[in-house]
């Protein structure tokens, strides 16, 4: 599964443009999330969000274009197959094995 890595905005969209709110939803954002997560946050936002791969600018980066305060921001998001999860044994020495 892909996790995010990393936002970024085109050439063509200064940095200044971004509304306030687009700037904490980035910050808001962890490193890791799925493309559903950040959906669904977006969403909740009321941002409209869209993905499109752009397969030209190598693998793994989407535009994610968001409606915010009736502007279009036009994100670029780099994500990256997650690690495989470790599953941590957090059982104390004393403890007992179920099975």
């Amino acid at each position: 599964m892909e996790g995010l890595e990393s936002f970024g905005l085109p050439e063509t969209f200064p940095a200044d443009l971004m509304p306030a709110t687009g700037a904490q939803f980035i910050k808001d954002c962890i490193k890791g999330m799925d493309r559903t997560t950040l959906t669904r946050i977006a969403r909740e936002r009321g941002f409209m969000p869209t993905w499109k791969r752009l397969t030209h600018l190598g693998p793994g980066v989407y535009g994610f274009s968001l409606t915010i305060d009736r502007m279009g921001v036009p994100l670029m998001v780099r994500m990256s197959e997650a690690a495989p999860e470790q599953r941590l044994d957090v059982r104390t020495p004393e403890q007992q094995s179920l099975f």
